[in-house]
């Protein structure tokens, strides 16, 4: 087992860009006592150390089966800027995994549904993948159901585009943006995520929730399921929000008696919902 602590280093195998300002990286770890130690579950982090320029906590985007670890990167600062510029080859380090992930053993004989907006997607991303490698493709069944909505500014923000038709294979997919791009030609449905529960027949006793994205969409979201009669303990929301050291020390990510970097970043919404506002909503 590795010192989580310790940063260790890793190769860039590959980069792709996602959208305008968001690309994936796949990274592997160089050292293979450390790589054959390494274990993470969706939904937690790794600090992302660029030489010279600092570090950066970053989700997980693949499955942990997948053979590179892969994260998904918004550029919004001096370490995620540097970390677009490199290339194949290059050595970065990392400190990891953190965090709490997604109850995946909880969500195997249950409705899976993932609710996602914007990049919240790529914490999810994992759990589709991991779904995708270990369950054949879905049966005409009625339970267990497993559906994906996930809502993005523009069409051309949508993160992933050409992965959700394999999605498919497993989920039941639904994707909405807030406004069509005149230029592109849109098939989807246009508004806000929250207008595509209209699309579900949920069963919330059997129905366990998965959800990343802005607040006020979390908040949104929530609140739908609630109406609903989903449960609130059956609700788990990714707090992705002011991290800096990934170990609970520096106090950045403190949200209310928590810290979303150790007790976090997945949180069942019955633990924050006071947090969260959503019983003044």
């Amino acid at each position: 087992m590795h010192d989580r602590s310790t940063p260790f280093e890793a190769t860039i195998k590959w980069t792709r860009k996602e959208t305008r300002d968001t690309f994936t990286c796949a990274i592997r770890i160089s050292n293979r006592d450390i790589q054959r130690g390494y274990r993470f579950v969706p939904g937690q982090f790794n600090m992302l150390y660029v030489p010279g320029i600092g570090e950066a906590p970053i989700s997980m985007s693949s499955s942990p089966l997948d053979r590179d670890i892969m994260h998904t990167v918004r550029i919004a600062g001096d370490v995620t800027t540097a970390l677009s510029l490199l290339g194949a080859g290059e050595v970065i380090g990392i400190r990891g995994p953190f965090g709490r992930g997604w109850p995946i053993e909880e969500a195997e004989d249950l409705d899976l549904l993932i609710v996602a907006g914007g990049l919240g997607i790529a914490p999810l991303r994992s759990v589709a993948r991991h779904f995708m490698k270990t369950h054949s493709p879905k049966k005409k069944t009625a339970h267990p159901r497993r559906m994906l909505l996930y809502g993005a500014k523009t069409p051309k923000d949508i993160v992933f585009r050409d992965e959700f038709p394999r999605f498919r294979d497993i989920f039941d997919v639904f994707l909405s943006v807030d406004r069509a791009d005149p230029e592109e030609y849109w098939r989807g449905e246009t508004g806000l995520v929250t207008q595509l529960f209209d699309r579900l027949s949920l069963d919330p006793v059997r129905t366990i929730v998965f959800m990343c994205g802005p607040e006020i969409m979390m908040q949104t979201s929530v609140r739908e399921l609630i109406l609903r009669e989903v449960p609130e303990e059956k609700i788990f929301v990714s707090m992705e929000r002011n991290m800096n050291c990934g170990m609970g020390i520096c106090g950045h990510c403190f949200f209310g008696p928590k810290f979303v970097c150790k007790d976090g970043p997945v949180f069942r919404f019955s633990e924050i919902s006071g947090l969260m506002g959503i019983k003044e909503l």
